[in-house]
């Protein structure tokens, strides 16, 4: 008999309503991020004063995210994700509604303040996903953004046509209510006996077994891949001819093999319980994009070896599983999962800032250090992956889903 799929996808209503709340919250993100940049531009501002606002997000998004786990552990996970994402609201449409550069600020203080979101669920997420945290990891943090981060610029491209660059943020604005709608339904059971909990620090969550080796292992390798995709739009379109459209399409294949190889890990129970063995296959992915766009002159071998080019992303939620599992329900938690988004967000947000300086040597320079980074980095995982076995942290067999 055909089995129906749920629309919780076999992850329990808790875990169903954060997997469509992280829908809604990347798709906010894809509808606005392409144009982002140009919107900047479009109300004024210079060059430089563009990639300042760029980088303005990453810096905040470090202030933001560090006190995260202190109210984690004194207000409700559904009511701090709710205010957070309030201010990304007003963001968003007061980036639609402005008129002159310096009003974008907004949408940076805006999109930095709902940042907090992400340790917060994924503490929530390795609370609720019990044996199955891998598998719950890959399809809410990696599955479903995946697809959202594809279509969502499909559909802003339409509304940009129609009504202009403004649309996009509208659009954006209207993903987050979608979003907070879900996080709204979250239970608000994580608010009980938090005065009871142990107490922690940041101190005391890296001095855990297994903590900072993890952390250091998802910083290099988030690093090692960003080096190299960063400025590959402008490599391709430099070096290789590629028009801005089909730049842009070639995110969207990139989405679609991050999901390919989310499915993978969530129907294979070997993958899910070896994160780091498939956060190597995911690096794997992304060295070969990086070697296909560095070595072939036609478009269609590249426009294929992008498939890869969503390892990046499936690797990085495959590290913040395995830290799940490292660190189990110790009352740590929270403060390892913040500091996990706050390395990672460094790693990625410098990453460029390299990349750059690398570029202006050779444009096919950030390309190469990448892959020879990438390329050490892989047998460092695939060690890791055995101690972690060893260690006695592997999680437990897991039982067939419904996808």
């Amino acid at each position: 008999m055909r089995r129906q799929v749920a629309w919780h996808l076999g992850l329990g209503q808790e875990l169903g309503n954060v997997f469509w709340a992280m829908v809604g919250l990347e798709a906010s993100y894809g509808a606005y991020s392409g144009i982002w940049p140009l919107w900047i531009e479009h109300l004024g501002a210079p060059v430089a004063i563009v990639g300042l606002m760029l980088g303005a997000s990453g810096v905040l998004r470090l202030l933001v995210i560090a006190p995260s786990a202190h109210l984690g552990e004194r207000f409700a996970t559904r009511n701090l994700i709710l205010i957070a994402r309030s201010f990304t609201f007003l963001g968003m449409a007061g980036a639609a509604l402005a008129t002159h550069w310096p009003q974008l600020l907004v949408l940076v203080v805006g999109s930095a303040i709902g940042e907090i979101t992400f340790p917060l669920i994924q503490s929530h997420v390795a609370e609720h996903a019990a044996a199955n945290r891998v598998r719950a990891f890959t399809l809410v943090f990696n599955v479903g953004p995946a697809v959202a981060f594809g279509l969502a610029p499909l559909v802003s491209g339409a509304a940009i046509a129609f009504w202009g660059m403004r649309a996009a943020f509208l659009l954006g604005a209207g993903f987050t209510a979608v979003s907070m709608y879900f996080f709204s339904r979250l239970s608000r059971r994580d608010r009980v006996h938090h005065e009871a909990r142990p107490q922690s620090t940041y101190r005391e969550a890296l001095m855990q077994p297994g903590v900072v080796p993890l952390l250091a292992l998802q910083s290099a390798t988030i690093f090692s891949l960003s080096l190299g995709i960063s400025l590959l739009p402008n490599f391709l379109a430099d070096m290789r001819g590629f028009a801005p459209a089909t730049v842009a399409i070639l995110g969207g294949v990139g989405s679609f093999g991050s999901v390919l190889f989310g499915l993978a890990v969530t129907r294979s129970p070997f993958l899910q319980r070896s994160p780091f063995l498939a956060a190597a296959l995911a690096s794997c992915g992304v060295m070969v994009t990086l070697a296909v766009c560095a070595t072939s002159l036609a478009q269609w071998p590249i426009v294929i070896a992008f498939l890869g080019r969503g390892g990046l992303w499936s690797a990085w939620g495959l590290f913040v599983a395995g830290l799940g599992d490292v660190v189990g329900d110790d009352p740590h938690r929270a403060r390892a999962f913040a500091l996990s988004e706050m390395l990672g967000g460094t790693a990625f947000f410098s990453a460029p800032m390299v990349a750059g300086q690398l570029y202006t040597f050779a444009p096919v320079a950030p390309i190469l250090v990448s892959l020879a980074m990438a390329l050490a980095m892989a047998p460092v995982l695939l060690w890791s992956q055995r101690r972690l076995a060893r260690g006695g942290v592997e999680a437990p067999p897991v039982e067939p889903e419904l996808i």
